[in-house]
């Protein structure tokens, strides 16, 4: 399940009261179901990535996904993301 703000305990005041709100999400977990079943190998690679949403942004555009490679045996994220290309979902199963 992707993770969103009302998710979070006491979400409508956190909601409105934060001028920014970011949501970080396994790109695995997010990802339409039909970007993993075709292809297992990038399907595999999905699991490198975490994709990053700019939920609420008072002071400019929000509903924004970019995407940063793990790279946890660092203890870091690749500073330079991208925008994410891959269909994302809130629940696995997606209907068009």
């Amino acid at each position: 399940k992707r993770m969103r703000v009302s998710d979070f305990r006491g979400s409508s005041a956190l909601a409105y009261e934060a001028d920014a709100v970011l949501m970080l999400n396994n790109k695995y977990d997010v990802v339409a179901r039909h970007h993993l079943m075709y292809n297992l190998a990038k399907a595999e690679k999905f699991r490198e990535w975490a994709v990053l949403t700019v939920e609420k942004n008072r002071s400019g555009r929000d509903g924004i996904d970019l995407e940063f490679q793990k790279r946890f045996e660092q203890g870091r994220f690749e500073p330079t993301g991208r925008r994410v290309a891959e269909q994302l979902v809130d629940e696995r199963v997606f209907v068009e």
